[in-house]
């Protein structure tokens, strides 16, 4: 007995613990009549409403599932904080910029089905000296100084490795930036605080992934069903 019963505590700490990554993504241009981002100074934003929705892939990390398509709003709201600008040969320069803030997707009915915090981010973005030319990055990674936490609104899905309420980590969020442009063209003039200063949008895709486990509530709940089949076969 006591032989099965330290397996089936194992066997519900494992599933704990061996968790599989879940993989979140969008194509850019999903929505062709609309940028995906826009911005002006220190903000950072989507350019979509409810009428331009994209469609969020989820993927069991690469597994054998197919992937699960959602048609979804897709919001978020970022703020930048220039950091630095590396030159990088030829007159072009790397712009470096601290990014905190949130993104989410909710569905037709407006309800929300994935959201996430970004703390310690970063946007960069390859330009001249007081520019940005037309590609750049959104990023994050969960590290000691920062930060990416998803909450999975929707049901258990086990196969899929999503799991009702908040990552755990690792996690990681990267959006690109293309076609980068103004009213005035391709590209973006910085003022003198190394901000944009005027409107841009962009064209963006997305990729990032998650790791999730059950609540305790559902854990506890599996473990007692792990609990009563060794009864049963005693």
């Amino acid at each position: 007995m006591m032989n099965r019963l330290t397996t089936a505590v194992a066997t519900v700490a494992g599933m704990a613990a061996g968790a599989n990554a879940t993989l979140f993504s969008f194509a850019s241009d999903v929505d062709h009549t609309s940028f995906t981002f826009r911005g002006l100074g220190g903000f950072v934003g989507d350019a979509m409403d409810p009428s331009e929705p994209l469609t969020l892939l989820i993927d069991d990390t690469n597994g054998p599932g197919v992937p699960i398509s959602i048609s979804v709003e897709f919001n978020a709201e970022f703020g930048i904080k220039h950091l630095g600008s590396v030159p990088s040969g030829g007159g072009t320069f790397v712009h470096v910029y601290s990014l905190d803030g949130a993104f989410e997707f909710r569905d037709a009915a407006g309800g929300l089905v994935l959201s996430a915090t970004v703390t310690g981010g970063s946007l960069t973005a390859l330009g001249g000296a007081k520019s940005w030319y037309s590609a750049g990055s959104i990023f994050g990674a969960d590290s000691i100084d920062t930060d990416v936490t998803y909450t999975w609104h929707g049901p258990n899905m086990p196969a899929y490795g999503l799991f009702t309420g908040s990552s755990i980590g690792p996690d990681d969020a990267a959006f690109t930036l293309t076609f980068l442009q103004s009213d005035a063209g391709m590209g973006v003039e910085l003022g003198q605080d190394m901000l944009p200063s005027m409107w841009w949008m962009s064209e963006g895709s997305y990729s990032g992934s998650a790791f999730f486990v059950p609540a305790p509530g559902s854990l506890a709940l599996l473990g007692m069903g792990v609990l009563a089949t060794v009864r049963r076969r005693r």
